[in-house]
């Protein structure tokens, strides 16, 4: 039995905090079409589905706030105009002037904005333009293995399209910042877009992962030290790998068809 679950939004428990939140929902069987009473606890640490007489359950809880993110980012359109301020006001920072000290954890806070920056590009830009399409969506779903495994019935395929669509962006969203390495093979396969040598990027993003995790050390306990010009290339570098794939979107954009398939009108 596989289901995704809409639930309303819950309480948000902060961490430490052991006390369990309760709420009922009604579950329709997608193969037997039996409804189940069906029990979601949730506390600072997770949710919890129970269901009577259930086995091998696989279930996903989608909450309002992540429906109502998931829905902007599948109809978002100024992925371009938020890269591009980024980027500004990271230079716009470096031109001041900062004790040194101050410069060197300034430094990496502005590294790990501008990789931040690019990550969110190469993954709202892709799942909007999958989403718009239903040729794209196609390939989507004939080229990514864990997509490919997802049975959906006809009951969903012909009452949930909203929800179905819902339930990809958020798996292409999840996946790509989980593992962004998989985003230049997905950028290949669904957009026939080669982003080329990227292994700079690849690079920079495991010193993001320091600086935002890290306070700026790596694994060794080594420092990264980022100066102000190493900032600049790799905005650079990122802005080139950004124009790139805009033209292959805007000159893509004419011969893609409308997904008229996943309308908010039933």
């Amino acid at each position: 039995m596989d289901e995704t679950i809409y639930a309303d939004e819950m309480e948000i428990l902060p961490s430490g905090n052991d006390d369990i939140l309760e709420t009922w929902t009604n579950i329709i069987c997608t193969e037997c079409g039996k409804d189940y009473d069906t029990k979601i606890m949730s506390n600072a640490y997770g949710v919890d589905l129970y269901l009577a007489d259930v086995l091998n359950l696989h279930w996903e809880v989608l909450t309002k706030t992540e429906l109502e993110e998931i829905a902007a980012e599948i109809t978002e359109t100024d992925q371009l105009d938020k890269f591009r301020k980024v980027c500004s006001d990271v230079v716009a920072l470096l031109r001041h002037s900062y004790p040194e000290d101050a410069r060197v954890t300034l430094n990496k806070m502005l590294f790990a904005q501008a990789i931040t920056a690019i990550e969110t590009y190469l993954s709202s830009s892709f799942v909007s333009a999958v989403m718009a399409s239903d040729d794209l969506l196609r390939k989507l779903l004939e080229t990514d293995p864990e997509l490919a495994r997802r049975q959906f019935s006809l009951r969903e395929i012909f009452t949930q399209w909203e929800g179905l669509k819902l339930l990809v962006a958020k798996y292409l969203k999840d996946l790509i910042f989980h593992d962004i390495k998989k985003i230049k093979p997905m950028y290949l396969s669904v957009l026939d877009i080669d982003f080329g040598d990227v292994s700079w990027l690849f690079k920079a993003i495991l010193i993001r992962h320091d600086c935002v995790h890290r306070s700026g050390f790596d694994k060794e306990g080594n420092q990264h030290i980022i100066s102000s010009e190493e900032i600049e290339e790799i905005i650079k570098q990122c802005t080139r790998l950004v124009s790139k794939i805009e033209e292959s979107l805007v000159s893509s954009k004419s011969t893609n068809h409308t997904c008229s398939w996943f309308t908010t009108e039933h």
